[in-house]
């Protein structure tokens, strides 16, 4: 059969000029496929990388947002994308810090986003339909996560009473619902202000890492720094005292030296326990009363067995170093005393008690009270005797004159007398010389003795 037969059809089926139109409809077809089914232009190749931002302090409303998963988009070539979220306390309020995927296209060896490479210190914006934030680039990385750590830190703070008897051992402190810190241990001491307590604490804070330094607050973890931990029955702004280890508590034993009121003294007893705020902070093991030139007040030596910190590069009570001079506060059931430490590892003073006979004398008292001195009368303490009155002699006072006749006369004063004791004092002799009732004793020295019904001031001639 001819290709075209004579009618011009072609295969004697269709005509020629149809068949052309056919053709061209079916390349068109063709031709429109292919381009509707290419591929579409993907623009151009994305990248990322991590970064850490410092959005510093957020009210609560916004803190209670951020969240990890959160997105923002500042053009159609860019994307942040929130991976870890770290909320501390601050002085100023919560310091919120976050690590953040940033997704745009390549320029050399950075990624561009929004217009420019991420660099330090540079502030991005994040905006969602919840809130609007922004943040300083403190790290670039490949992590999606902060380096998250734990630091344990004792915190020194100064409450009130009532609110230092609210820090319990196993607090938890939160911060729109996240942990940022436990506290593992508790001391309270008192202060020479009745009303305020020295409130230590030993707690584990959920910190994160930046230059291989532990942050919290948004700034290094160091000594002096204030971290403020709020639960809903207190407020403690712990100043840093330490950082990487606790506590370390330890006792010491210590002689304490003060005066004090009568009624105090009487009250004072071995076996008293000092609390503060709940915690256990020294146990009475001696109490010695003596007699002062004041009726009223006497001289108390208390061995006292400490409960201490031992963190410092001293053991120390509270806040006060364990050393000789230094003055503690106590704060027994009914009492407080404020005393100087007079001696540090033993309860006992210095030296070998022991007893000596000593010549005392008293110049120009009435005739009355020097014939009230008699031999036998004795002090007592603490059920000892610890002065006893041997002998007494009394003269008359002299006193100069001047006659009519111009003359100088020394005659017998008529009412005041001098008064010579000689006295056996339980004393101990110390490297440093003689002491009786914690004080030294030489010539010129003064002496107060209680006798009971009287009370003598005299000056020593020998001892």
């Amino acid at each position: 059969m001819p290709l075209i037969d004579d009618e011009g059809n072609l295969f004697g089926v269709i005509n020629v000029i149809d068949a052309l139109v056919i053709l061209l409809v079916l390349a068109v077809v063709a031709a429109g496929a292919a381009f509707l089914l290419q591929p579409a232009d993907s623009g151009p190749d994305l990248s990322s990388t991590h970064v850490t931002l410092d959005m510093g302090t957020q009210p609560d409303y916004v803190v209670t947002e951020i969240n990890e998963g959160d997105t923002y988009s500042p053009n159609g070539n860019n994307q942040l994308t929130i991976t870890d979220v770290h909320l501390t306390p601050s002085e100023e309020g919560t310091r919120v810090i976050v690590r953040a995927e940033l997704q745009g296209p390549m320029n050399g060896e950075s990624i561009i986003y929004a217009d420019a490479p991420p660099r330090l210190g540079r502030t991005l914006d994040i905006e969602t339909n919840r809130y609007v934030v922004n943040g300083q680039i403190r790290e670039i990385g490949d992590s999606d996560t902060l380096a998250g750590d734990t630091a344990t830190v004792v915190l020194r703070d100064t409450m009130q009473a009532s609110d230092a008897r609210e820090v319990t051992v196993g607090d938890t402190i939160r911060v729109a619902g996240r942990t940022v810190a436990t506290i593992n241990d508790v001391a309270a001491y008192a202060t020479d202000n009745g009303v305020e307590r020295g409130v230590f604490v030993e707690a584990t804070l959920q910190t994160h890492r930046e230059q291989g330094q532990p942050h919290f607050g948004g700034n290094p973890l160091r000594r002096g720094q204030v971290v403020p931990l709020s639960t809903g029955d207190y407020t403690y702004n712990g100043r840093v005292e330490r950082v990487g280890g606790g506590f370390e508590r330890g006792s010491a034993e210590v002689l304490l030296e003060t005066v004090v009121d009568i009624e105090t003294a009487s009250r004072m007893a071995e076996g008293d326990i000092a609390t503060v705020a709940g915690h256990r902070t020294a146990e009475i093991e001696s109490v010695t009363t003596y007699a002062t030139q004041n009726p009223d007040r006497k001289r108390v030596f208390v061995g006292a067995s400490l409960q201490t910190l031992g963190y410092g590069e001293r053991e120390q009570f509270g806040s006060t170093p364990i050393q000789r001079g230094n003055t503690i506060s106590l704060e027994a059931e009914n009492y407080q005393l404020s005393s100087s430490i007079e001696r540090v590892g033993a309860v006992e003073p210095r030296g070998t008690s022991t007893t000596r006979t000593v010549v005392l004398r008293m110049s120009e008292i009435r005739e009355q009270f020097a014939e009230s001195i008699q031999p036998g009368m004795t002090e007592r303490a603490n059920g000892q005797t610890i002065a006893t009155i041997n002998h007494v002699a009394v003269e008359p006072s002299l006193i100069i004159t001047t006659g009519d006749n111009g003359s100088v006369n020394v005659v017998d004063h008529p009412i005041n007398r001098d008064v010579t004791i000689t006295a056996q004092l339980r004393v101990r002799e110390t490297t440093s010389g003689l002491r009786f009732k914690g004080q030294s004793i030489q010539q010129q020295s003064q002496v107060v003795i209680d006798l009971g019904t009287i009370t003598i001031e005299a000056t020593v001639v020998s001892a």
